[in-house]
């Protein structure tokens, strides 16, 4: 369970994700959380970078950057994650 000082941090990093257009799919959503989980942020960025489109790594690296800046750990983003496209849809 997250702690109130991080569930507040990962409500600023929704809120500066915003309502964008996404162009990233499902399973790698899927894969990289599971990476985020297993490994860690940095390996799931390296995943990121080496095996999606542009388009999407620019997405992902841009998510990772604000899951940082924020200090979120690993639960907090894979849970950022599991809820991507509805944050970006603007239904958040």
């Amino acid at each position: 369970m997250l702690s109130s000082n991080e569930m507040e941090n990962m409500g600023k990093a929704i809120k500066e994700i915003g309502a964008t257009k996404t162009c990233i799919t499902g399973p790698i959503i899927q894969e990289i959380k599971k990476i985020v989980l297993d490994k860690g942020l940095d390996a799931a960025e390296l995943f990121a970078s080496q095996l999606t489109g542009t388009d999407e790594n620019t997405e992902l690296s841009r998510v990772f950057e604000i899951c940082r800046k924020n200090k979120l750990s690993q639960q907090a983003v894979a849970q950022v994650l599991d809820n991507l496209n509805v944050i970006e849809s603007g239904k958040w």
